[in-house]
């Protein structure tokens, strides 16, 4: 289900017989200029009928929608609850009160840097045999993370690249280029943020992206790219040279 931007009826309240809505893709525009709204490229989500064991759905994002406290229960506002599967527990790690339609972009953009902040982590430990992660103090606290702007700044990436993503058994081949501001277009002209975010957009739900895009010059991955970047990042910035 596509809730933003082609927004055919927001829900406001969860279906009955379900327990909440997985976020399954969120690509979040962000602008500098503090008077103008974020646009959101892509906001998916599914429902889920049961409430699942956090201990087998580590990393997942889900959102609750019910009725205000002091509102009828057909009213047209929601509170609206965030809940990461993480250490083996649902926490909640957002709320708003009383919401209107919009609140797909209310909360887009806190929804898509809870999603970055817990895939980095999980990716910390994933670096080529024989490399160690930079074991940063905070998810943050390290210069570069690894997104797509980020290889452009490092030389790994160049605007005009292309990317293929290769799905054989339904006997389809997915192009897309990298725009100078690190952001992916694919064929149709439409541009995301993230690589995940294209692939959900092309009905590859819960792919990951870095793995599936490869350059078509060479094969190379964008998480392999991603790999080269953080290895450098590990390395130390003040070895002496040798004569």
């Amino acid at each position: 289900m596509i809730l933003a931007p082609s927004l055919t009826g927001t829900p406001m309240r969860l279906p009955e017989g379900t327990w909440a809505m997985l976020v399954v893709a969120v690509d979040v525009v962000n602008h500098t200029d503090p008077d103008r709204e974020d646009d959101i490229a892509l906001f998916a989500g599914a429902w889920v009928a049961e409430q699942p064991s956090a201990e087998l759905c580590e990393g997942d994002l889900v959102v609750v929608l019910t009725a205000p406290e002091d509102e009828s229960p057909d009213s047209d506002v929601v509170d609206v609850e965030l809940l990461l599967a993480h250490h083996h527990r649902w926490r909640r790690v957002g709320f708003w009160a009383s919401l209107d339609v919009r609140w797909p972009w209310t909360t887009a953009s806190t929804v898509a840097a809870i999603i970055e902040l817990h895939t980095d982590a999980a990716e910390a430990d994933t670096f080529p045999s024989g490399t160690t992660s930079p074991s940063p103090s905070g998810l943050r606290d390290y210069a570069g993370n690894g997104d797509l702007v980020d290889l452009l700044a490092a030389g790994l990436l160049h605007p005009g690249d292309e990317f293929r993503w290769n799905r054989p058994a339904l006997d389809i081949c997915h192009t897309a280029r990298i725009e100078p501001d690190g952001r992916l277009r694919l064929e149709d002209g439409r541009i995301y943020r993230t690589p995940s975010g294209a692939t959900t957009a092309l009905g590859g739900n819960h792919q990951n992206g870095w793995v599936t895009w490869q350059r078509t010059s060479d094969g190379v991955s964008l998480s392999d790219l991603r790999a080269t970047l953080r290895t450098r990042l590990s390395l130390p910035t003040d070895v002496s040279r040798k004569k």
